[in-house]
């Protein structure tokens, strides 16, 4: 989407941010608010929550220049963080496999790559955008262009233990990799079982892009949290629907969407470590378009209590990887934030 090009008091957000961030009249109060807090490099902290988590979720664009949300662990401590500009990662050769065979996401050396940790114990979560300096045989070193943290809100408190689910010859190996040759589906439409473990989501990721990709530091990938009640995302036919909540009026995702509405999301299976790849093309509706297309009682279910706007997905294929994610999250205490919202009932 075409959209003039204004400028803000904070020059990392792009045009696209900040044309939603005029449409609510708080451009300004957000340029001032957030000068110096999302940086061109790591405070300490952050680089002890990377290197200190168990997985992490990437932004990865693919060959069809879809932005793909991907989870990705290893061994041990399996990010580095050399400087406070770098993070560093080794991957497992099947996560490695998973994102260049199966899922033909682009990592070579200057393309823009999107980062989102979680501590769901703590419910912290931070952000990073940046470029890949280098990447060769599971390992992944990437330069930061923006830094900066995110409130707890809509996280849910989990335990996270790691499970061993695939086996190697149908025998589970304890304390070797996991099996490469992974069960992998393509279809494009949501299937019955894609349909049932997204409309029991309490959380997914979602990625996106700037329509340029180009070399200014806002001009890159960015993958996001999404929480709420299970039931929150709604699936009629093949489009997704979910509703916008209250957060921190960055619009780092929406606004990349007024740019370019193609978008990745990721779901996953607590019991089985199945893990569901959705491309597809978004777009944000404001609640009064939404409700004013629907009367009677259904008027009523359009606006979901706490949306602020709705974001209509026209998903384009589904791909199920089986077993693959080594890690159950249960959760032990519902976001506050969440249980005030809404449903879909």
């Amino acid at each position: 989407m075409s959209l003039p090009r204004i400028s803000s008091i904070n020059p990392a957000f792009h045009h696209g941010e900040i044309a939603l961030q005029k449409k609510l009249g708080i451009d300004k109060e957000i340029g001032e608010r957030t000068n110096g807090f999302i940086r061109s490099y790591m405070p300490e902290q952050h680089r002890l929550f990377f290197t200190s988590s168990p997985f992490t979720v990437l932004a990865l664009v693919d060959d069809e220049g879809f932005p793909v949300a991907v989870p990705v662990w290893g061994e041990g401590d399996f990010i580095e963080s050399p400087s406070p500009t770098q993070l560093r990662f080794r991957l497992q050769v099947h996560v490695w496999n998973m994102m260049l065979g199966t899922l033909n996401l682009d990592v070579i050396s200057g393309s823009k790559i999107g980062i989102v940790g979680i501590e769901y114990a703590t419910r912290r979560r931070n952000r990073l955008n940046g470029t890949i300096n280098h990447a060769t045989k599971g390992n992944l070193t990437v330069l930061v262009d923006q830094s900066f943290g995110n409130c707890p809100q809509y996280i849910h408190k989990r335990n996270t233990t790691k499970i061993q689910r695939l086996a190697i010859d149908g025998h589970p190996e304890n304390n070797a990799s996991y099996n490469v040759n992974m069960t992998t589906t393509t279809t494009n439409v949501i299937d019955t079982r894609a349909r049932t473990i997204i409309e029991s989501a309490e959380t997914f990721f979602i990625a996106s892009r700037h329509s340029s990709l180009g070399q200014e530091a806002n001009e890159g990938l960015d993958v996001s949290h999404r929480g709420g009640k299970a039931g929150f995302v709604n699936v009629k036919g093949n489009t997704i629907t979910f509703p916008d909540f209250s957060g921190n009026k960055f619009f780092n995702t929406l606004g990349n969407i007024l740019l370019d509405p193609r978008v990745g999301l990721c779901f996953w299976d607590n019991e089985t470590g199945d893990l569901f790849f959705v491309k597809a093309k978004a777009k944000v509706e404001p609640i009064e378009s939404k409700a004013s297309m629907i009367k009677g009682a259904e008027f009523k279910r359009a606006v979901f209590k706490g949306a602020e706007r709705f974001v209509s997905l026209s998903v384009m294929s589904v791909t199920h990887i089986a077993g693959i994610y080594p890690y159950s999250h249960e959760i032990t205490d519902m976001s506050p934030n969440a249980l005030q919202t809404g449903d879909w009932k």
